[in-house]
């Protein structure tokens, strides 16, 4: 086998350079391509790997295509007359994209019908990134440096006409690495869809549009119209989408990675977000949404991917891993029929096809685990894409490397694979081109079995649409097809083309919300919210279908729609739709509702008060109480008015809701008007047996200002014969809605007390008290481990108490161990002359210049050989973890979620443990960059910015999530820095090095010690 890939390889290279000297921006000339994968790493050959793999039965696998003649596959369609168009990505280089390479798109074909490519020419070369290809009758659509390009070719001699049209710019690929926008597919509405990931944003518009009138586009689901040119963001949300398909009813699905598979993509929807970078673009969407599948395809508590790389093992039977890419819903005509409408996607870290069902569930779907459909026991196997073709069968892009998602240990860059799956014995179609059908020809295709010739008919009609003089002939074809199919996907397929081809006016689709099919409903909805004035009669009729529709499905893209109304059509609809008892428990359709009517309720807060005094779904409720009290500076009145409901109703748990709105937009304030009905609600409700209720009342009260409270509080808090929980909760409640000056002296008692330390602790943070720091720090090997970390928070805090911590360090009362990296920088951060050069003198000077971390990386390889990682303590290994990454980062299940989890990441690659751990700012995802935040009482803060809005600022520290009111802010300084510190590694002993570098590296969770080091004394 080894001599079979070299000599592959060698072909490769000779194939590349031979052709260097044919002329023109078009010819065959291939440009050369480099490995950077270790020379040692020989891939498996295609035909073997195809040997290993296992399918259901009666399936069979065969190699389409392989090197030298693809490389690099990110992404493929297959054009009117069955030929894959590939897109290779040679530039991808460890997460980025190296200008050195050129990509290109290649033209494969199968001409004598044999399953097998025999004729390849290139389309295209030029510099990338080039991540997706898809094409129309007279060109091709591509996404390639940060561009969405057509190069047209009228004459179809595969060769571009001259220069590719920039339809749209400003996708930011340099920053957003290997989250970069993909996957361009046609809609059934005629729009072209693509994904972005989400470590950063990109501005798109087209060439000469301005910036202030560009879209921004999240991590999400995105779509362009090919017509109007307009773009617009679909939904936002999760971590890098990189699969979109949609069902025989036209239900869309994307596939992603890190937090769940697969998510129902709905308009205006706002999903999850990776942890750690940041909240919604929209501050006032508040919650978010949920994947639709009710499992996952790798186990964080158990392992790691690799244990279970065959069929063995947790992860195997879960699915493989987070990893996933490509994501097909199969509707062609050859495969058993219980795989129809089913989603396959591939598994990076699993190396296989996992197959899940889509069932309806709620107001959406669910998607259940199946077996999964391909194995391949190859760890060379990187799936990217499927699509089925012409035959049925479903062609299989491998990009055939090592190195998981990230491509950490280099990029193989001259292997690359396309194979077919194919049922039974499939009959090859005859040479076709959809290009020579007649317009009849083309809509009689709407009722094949086979949705590629459905799809790709409709894509020609509706170009030909606009160019014809009459119409009238498929358009009287297409309704009698829609009139009298009795199957309800083969009316929507005419429905989906007679309105591509803009034959449909709005008077109709109105009378299609009648239409006894909720799928014709829905796209009757979805069609008449398409432009920019949504017709009064659809309007009227949504209020109606809102109080009587049976749908679920139906209700949820009801509330979809109403993010495309006037602020005044929305409130009747939304009434009616939260009146409905069918979906209380849908956590996704009561936020549907809300994201519906939440750009309505500031711009119209009367007929927000009016539904919010009726609504019957708490979450609504607390969400849209929380809107109207953001504002109560400049709108005491909503406020007002909300507490008047509260006074009014005698629902308990509808106060609950309001107050539970109010305290939330109220976070973090220093103080706010009470309303002038507060003491009359407080009243009203003062013998309610409603613990919660009391509490919520006695938190409000804090912030509102009432005296009385507060010193009841205060009493309790210092007073020894209270209980130590009611002693706890009253200073938790003074710390968390008080900014009082005299709540120093209750936090000076409170230090005291082992229970009350850690709050007390972080209330000291706000104060100047250098004496009651002094006696802490001098007590420090007396406190237990969470109130110590807390407190050298808040020493590192403030400028004035690092000679305070120097000197307890010198008189060995803190140990220096125990002030991490964070600490340093965050005590460096002050910028104090004095301050630098006595951290200098304890922790010496940091490694600031590439050249000296590239030389600690090495200098680190060298030590961590295999031979002594493989003797080290993977026990004592988790201890160091836990004291120096747990606090941000989740491992095997446990953790913190404010870095990435590391579970998933490509741990067993010494170059990518180090090179993260030694400079971790080298590059820094959007989302996780630092920001230093002076505030007005002297401390220093170092943290993310989580949420921003005109009142509040939300910041993840490495320790915890602070609210703060921004009047607190003096300064706020952007940093080029990660907030993971650097220096980590250099307080370890070399055999706590290699300790800790052989547990993150492992396969598996060990047990901790007996005796945990993170335990205080």
């Amino acid at each position: 086998m080894r001599l079979y890939d070299q000599l592959r390889f060698f072909i490769c290279l000779l194939a590349s350079y031979s052709m260097l000297s044919l002329p023109g921006d078009f010819s065959m000339a291939e440009s050369p391509i480099r490995n950077t994968q270790d020379p040692k790493d020989i891939a498996t050959s295609p035909e073997q790997t195809v040997k290993n793999m296992t399918v259901p039965e009666g399936f069979k696998v065969t190699v389409f295509a392989s090197e030298p003649d693809v490389h690099q596959p990110i992404g493929f369609e297959i054009d009117d007359r069955g030929r894959l168009w590939v897109a290779e990505c040679f530039s991808y280089e460890r997460g980025t994209f190296d200008d050195q390479y050129q990509d290109r798109i290649v033209i494969l074909e199968d001409s004598n019908g044999d399953g097998k490519m025999d004729k390849r020419k290139i389309f295209w070369q030029g510099p990338g990134p080039l991540t997706s290809v898809t094409v129309g009758s007279n060109g091709v659509w591509a996404l390639c440096r940060g561009e969405l390009r057509y190069y047209e070719d009228k004459n179809h001699d595969d060769v571009p006409d001259g220069k590719p049209q920039v339809l749209l710019e400003g996708w930011n690929y340099k920053t957003v690495r290997h989250n970069i926008v993909s996957g361009l597919t046609w809609g059934p509405d005629g729009w072209l869809y693509g994904r972005h990931g989400i470590t950063d944003s990109s501005l798109v518009g087209t060439p000469e549009t301005v910036p202030a009138d560009r879209t921004t586009i999240h991590c999400g689901i995105w779509r362009y119209h090919p017509v109007s040119h307009k773009v617009e963001e679909v939904s936002s949300g999760t971590t890098n989408p990189w699969g979109f398909d949609y069902d025989e009813y036209g239900q869309m699905f994307f596939t992603n990675n890190v937090n769940g598979h697969l998510w129902h993509m709905i308009p205006g929807s706002h999903y999850i977000r990776m942890s750690g970078h940041g909240s919604d673009p929209n501050p006032y969407v508040y919650e978010l949404m949920t994947k639709c599948a009710d499992h996952d395809h790798w186990d964080s508590s158990s392992g790691k991917w690799t244990d279970s790389r065959d069929t063995s093992g947790i992860h195997g039977k879960l699915g493989g891993g987070h990893s996933h890419c490509g994501g097909m819903i199969y509707l062609g005509d050859s495969w058993p029929q219980k795989y129809r409408n089913s989603l396959f996607l591939c598994n990076t870290h699993g190396h296989r096809v996992n197959n899940d069902a889509l069932e309806r569930e709620g107001s959406g779907y669910v998607g259940t685990h199946r077996p999964d459909f391909l194995l391949t026991g190859s760890d060379w196997f990187r799936g990217t894409e499927l699509k089925y073709g012409p035959d049925g069968s479903v062609y299989l892009t491998d990009w055939a490397d090592l190195g998981e998602c990230h491509d950490h240990d280099g990029v193989h860059r001259t292997s690359g694979r396309i194979y077919k799956i194919s049922y039974g014995d499939v009959p090859q179609p005859e040479k076709l081109d959809l290009n020579q059908m007649s317009d009849s020809e083309l809509v009689r295709l709407q009722l094949h079995p086979n949705d590629w010739y459905v799809r790709h008919a409709r894509r020609i009609l509706m170009e030909r649409a606009g160019t014809a003089e009459n119409w009238s002939q498929p358009k009287a074809e297409l309704f009698k097809i829609y009139d009298s199919s009795k199957e309800v996907s083969r009316r929507l397929r005419a429905l989906w083309t007679l309105y591509c081809t803009n034959q449909l006016n709005d008077a109709w689709l109105v009378k299609q919300l009648s239409d006894p099919s909720e799928h014709v409903r829905i796209w009757a909805i979805r069609y008449l919210v398409e432009g920019d004035d949504v017709p009064e009669a659809a309007v009227k009729q949504f209020a109606q279908l809102a109080r009587t529709e049976t749908s679920g499905l139906v209700r949820l893209y009801l509330a979809s729609a109403m993010q495309s109304l006037a602020p005044q059509d929305c409130w009747e609809i939304a009434a009616a739709l939260d009146q409905n008892p069918q979906d209380t428990e849908d956590r996704n359709f009561t936020l549907m509702l809300w994201y519906g009517i939440e750009p309505a309720v500031m711009g119209d807060s009367q007929s927000a008060l009016k539904f919010l005094s009726q609504a019957t779904r708490p979450l609504v409720r607390q969400l849209a109480a929380r809107r109207l009290t953001e504002d109560i500076d400049q709108h005491p009145e909503y406020v007002l008015q909300l507490i008047q409901q509260a006074i009014d109703t005698k629902d308990t748990a509808k106060q609950q809701d309001l107050l539970a709105g109010i305290q939330a937009a109220l976070q973090g304030r220093l103080k706010a008007k009470a309303p002038e009905n507060w003491q009359a609600f407080k009243q009203a409700t003062a013998r309610t047996d409603s613990k919660e209720l009391q509490d919520q009342i006695t938190e409000l009260s804090v912030v509102f200002g009432d005296g009385q409270t507060m010193d009841a509080l205060k009493q309790i808090a210092v007073d020894t014969e209270q209980s130590m929980k009611s002693r706890y909760q009253a200073l938790e409640t003074l710390l968390n809605s008080s900014q009082d000056k005299d709540l120093l002296s209750i936090i000076q008692k409170s230090v005291y007390t082992t229970e009350l330390q850690p709050l007390a602790f972080r209330g000291l943070s706000r104060f100047y008290d250098p004496q009651t720091v002094q006696q802490m720090l001098g007590r420090y090997r007396s406190i237990k481990h969470d109130g110590r970390q807390v407190l050298l928070d808040t020493v590192c805090s403030r400028k004035e108490y690092v000679l305070l911590l120097l000197t307890a360090i010198d008189k060995k009362q803190v140990p220096q161990e125990d002030v991490s990296a964070f600490h340093v920088r965050q005590l460096r951060n002050f910028r104090d002359k004095e301050v630098v050069e006595k951290l200098n003198q304890v922790w010496g000077q940091t490694r600031e210049t590439p050249e000296k971390k590239r030389a600690q990386i090495e200098s680190y390889k060298a030590l961590l050989t295999a031979e002594r990682l493989a003797k080290a303590d993977r026990v004592h290994g988790r201890v160091l973890y836990e004291k120096t990454c747990a606090k941000c980062h989740r491992l095997f299940g446990s953790g913190g979620q404010i870095g990435p989890d590391l579970t998933g990441a490509n741990r067993a690659n010494m170059d990518y443990l180090l090179e993260n751990m030694v400079d971790p700012s080298a590059l820094i995802p959007k989302g996780y960059e630092m920001v230093v935040v002076a505030l007005t009482d002297g401390r220093v803060l170092n943290g993310n910015v989580v949420r921003k809005t005109d009142k509040q600022l939300t910041l993840q520290t490495q320790n915890e999530l602070l609210v703060l009111d921004r009047q607190q802010i003096d300064d706020m300084t952007a940093s080029k820095l990660s907030l993971m510190p650097e220096g980590q590694l250099d307080q370890l002993s070399e055999e706590q090095l290699a300790d800790l570098i052989a547990y993150l590296a492992g396969n598996t969770q060990v047990k901790p010690p007996v005796a945990s080091a993170t335990t205080g004394p």
